[in-house]
């Protein structure tokens, strides 16, 4: 998963599949400037130790996490030390996914207005074409969301009511697996840019795979 911390001018990605590799050292969350350098490794472990979506309520400063094999998202908020994503956070289960029909929550997203938090689950049906779709966010500036699914190189936009806008085709990005995405300050400075992680080969291809990669896009209206 990918979010933005917009006070910080950071990005925070989750990582559900690096416990299961030989790199394991207890953390899976990272903390990376929009020019994708590493700032800091944390952990979400008193959550999850499976995040695999995660999203930043920035008016509350809570994030909020799905974890696929618990069918469960977590609200997760800094303890006394002001920092998310270590031993003191306050960390409950807000939404038992199984109550609302669905078993295998991936992305998260969060529209600001009205405070809606947005649940993509990757087995209840497929639309868009989208054969397992993971990656969600909503942007505010055209009040669209916008999804990706790691078998496809595409990212969906759709309205909220889930009307289709278009498909923006990643094929000559060099993007292999999407698995997630969010709109955020560019690393020129520039507003509204979308940042997408590539999760790369699974760990139950490779144990000892480290791959997983971002990239920055600037969209511009074609005529």
């Amino acid at each position: 998963g990918i979010t933005y911390l917009p006070k910080e001018h950071r990005l925070l990605i989750s990582d559900s599949g690096v416990d299961n590799t030989r790199v394991w050292k207890g953390r899976n969350l990272f903390l990376a400037g929009l020019k994708g350098h590493l700032r800091a490794a944390l952990s979400l472990k008193k959550a999850t130790r499976n995040p695999v979506g995660i999203v930043w309520n920035a008016r509350a400063r809570a994030l909020f996490v799905a974890d696929d094999n618990a069918d469960a998202i977590y609200r997760s908020t800094a303890g006394p030390d002001g920092h998310i994503g270590t031993r003191d956070d306050r960390v409950r289960r807000i939404i038992y996914t199984e109550d609302f029909g669905f078993t295998d929550p991936h992305g998260v997203a969060w529209r600001p207005t009205g405070e809606v938090l947005i649940v993509l689950d990757s087995q209840t049906g497929f639309r868009y074409g989208l054969t397992h779709p993971e990656g969600i966010t909503y942007d505010s500036v055209t009040d669209h969301l916008f999804m990706v699914s790691s078998p496809q190189r595409f990212v969906v936009e759709t309205t909220m009511t889930g009307v289709l806008v278009r498909t923006i085709d990643l094929s000559a990005t060099g993007i292999n697996r999407p698995s997630a995405l969010v709109f955020a300050r560019g690393s020129d400075g520039k507003p509204h840019h979308l940042y997408i992680t590539d999760r790369g080969v699974n760990y139950s291809t490779d144990p000892n795979e480290n791959d997983g990669r971002l990239f920055e896009f600037k969209l511009v209206k074609v005529p």
